[in-house]
């Protein structure tokens, strides 16, 4: 597992150039200087935005012997950090004579409803949060097996919804075919790695909505499960390409597992560089790996003699 630990935060604002278009659609035609001004309608036109970065952000934690949760997106909720909230069930977990007896998957279903309530606690209070993703990642000593969960943190996406209903954390279990699982600013990587699954998944849906929309055509007239369908035909037929580079990635040492780990987060941090946009990538590196032994830090755990 690596982690960079740069963390971005965000605030509403509004820029010069947006203020300056209301106040030209308010005054319209008029020739006075005096502009009514709605107090609801220049609240609208802040958005939140990233704002600055902090480096030194935890982002790779320890949770048990043989798990590891690395962090993307927003790195706090309302406020405590998501670090804190994280120590927070750990400790909860230490107490549990029965923690070890669960399945992981029972352990991943803990950690989301933790989430959960702290989530929904931060909504009553502030009434946002942002968007974090956390890759939960075991390794089965027995088995010599990993398993990799994709938990999202998120704000519902419609405003249609009863606050009872909606959950704000989901999760996934990672396909055993993924030998290189990465989140947050990775566009790189997943370039390289040909992860076209990802990309057709975040487009299909909108090409099917589009055609029900531009041809007039009954969206009860589309089969539930047809975007799915629909992508695991291209998967399919893509799936032969990607394992040209996917197939030596199945046999790595630990050594270079570690070695390509740390040249993907490497090739981010130095692209972004070439990028007109805030830097999301960079500071301090961790490394930790997880093995028969449990888990341990190989870099970026220590504190260093200052230069």
């Amino acid at each position: 597992m690596i982690a960079d630990s740069l963390a971005t935060f965000s605030k509403n604002v509004v820029t010069y150039d947006q203020f300056m278009d209301y106040l030209e659609r308010k005054q319209g035609n008029a020739n006075s200087n005096e502009i009514s001004i709605d107090r609801n309608e220049v609240i609208g036109l802040f958005e939140k935005r990233p704002s600055h970065t902090t480096d030194y952000a935890e982002k790779l934690f320890q949770f048990d012997k043989y798990t590891a949760i690395t962090l993307a997106g927003a790195s706090q909720m309302g406020g405590k950090t998501i670090e804190h909230l994280i120590q927070e069930l750990v400790a909860i977990n230490e107490e549990d004579e029965n923690y070890y007896s669960k399945t992981v998957a029972t352990r991943v279903g803990d950690f989301c409803r933790f989430m959960e309530e702290k989530v929904r606690a931060c909504i009553a209070a502030r009434g946002y949060i942002g968007r974090s993703i956390l890759l939960f990642t075991h390794y089965e000593p027995i088995t010599e097996k990993t398993i990799i969960y994709r938990i999202v943190i998120d704000k519902p996406i419609t405003e249609n919804f009863r606050a009872g209903d909606w959950k704000y954390v989901s999760f996934e279990k990672i396909s055993d075919e993924r030998y290189v699982v990465s989140e947050g600013q990775d566009f790189i990587s997943k370039r390289i790695l040909m992860e076209k699954r990802n990309f057709f998944s975040q487009t299909i849906p909108y090409i099917v909505d589009r055609i029900i929309k531009d041809f007039n055509l009954s969206p009860e007239s589309i089969p539930v499960g047809y975007p799915q369908q629909f992508l695991d035909e291209i998967y399919l037929k893509l799936k032969a390409d990607d394992w040209v580079i996917k197939e030596p990635l199945s046999n790595l040492s630990l050594q270079q597992a570690v070695n390509i780990a740390y040249l993907f987060l490497k090739m981010e941090i130095t692209f972004q560089t070439y990028a007109k946009r805030m830097p999301a990538v960079g500071g301090a590196i961790k490394i930790a790996v997880i093995d028969k032994d449990g888990f341990r830090y190989i870099m970026g755990h220590n504190i260093l003699q200052p230069y």
